[in-house]
């Protein structure tokens, strides 16, 4: 499989999950950073001067009081950072649909739970972010349905990171790839039947790691 360095720099434009993935960690990490030292300064002067001099004060904020700011904001960023994520699922290649799509049916689930606590959802999320990197970084090959204007067909599927997704019935005689550009499957030509069948078994580990020759996507046009 060929891969250019022109090619990472275009996936990485029409996927931007990592600088989104950053954003979440840096806004919601600001916020927890704040809960830590939010008690702290809340005290006043006289507080500390009656530390000092030994005579007990009450907390300046009890615990009935209405809550911080960061503290409802951020279930709000949460919800957010799901959406956008759910977004970038349905608008990208489709592999791995239905395992996708369940991580994310669970984590709206998870948040709409108010018995859960917050830093359980947070964790959980960035494990969905993570999860969706990893993607970029791996071959997989996988039986799925392939869902068409023609009606559904069980065909296995090749998915090179998040740059190339290929299919092929399960005979062996027909082979297509995703073009993100329309949305839609084309189908290749019989000459890369082969080289399709050799990567899902390299995928699969039946085979080593092969150079294979196969037609890629073009890039996106960016949204206006």
């Amino acid at each position: 499989m060929k891969f250019l360095d022109s090619t990472r720099a275009d996936t990485a434009r029409r996927f931007p999950l990592r600088s989104l993935f950053t954003s979440v960690l840096l806004v919601t990490g600001a916020f927890f950073g704040q809960a830590a030292v939010a008690p702290a300064a809340d005290r006043t002067p006289s507080a500390d001067r009656a530390g000092k001099e030994g005579t007990p004060e009450a907390p300046a904020r009890p615990a009935s009081s209405a809550p911080l700011p960061f503290e409802s904001a951020v279930p709000a960023l949460l919800q957010a950072a799901v959406a956008r994520l759910r977004q970038e699922i349905e608008n990208g290649p489709p592999f791995s649909l239905t395992e996708r799509k369940r991580r994310i049916d669970g984590l709206e689930k998870l948040l709409a739970e108010p018995g859960v606590d917050i830093a359980e959802k947070y964790r959980r999320v960035l494990e969905a972010y993570r999860a969706e990197l990893e993607y970029g970084k791996t071959v997989e090959a996988y039986r799925d349905l392939l869902r068409t204007e023609e009606g559904e067909r069980l065909v296995d599927f090749l998915s090179i990171g998040r740059l190339a997704l290929y299919y092929q019935t399960l005979d062996g005689r027909e082979s297509g790839m995703w073009d993100d550009r329309d949305r839609q499957w084309h189908r290749l030509a019989p000459r890369y039947d082969r080289a399709i069948a050799l990567g899902l078994r390299a995928a699969r580990k039946l085979e080593p790691p092969q150079l294979l020759s196969l037609p890629l996507p073009g890039p996106r046009s960016p949204s206006p």
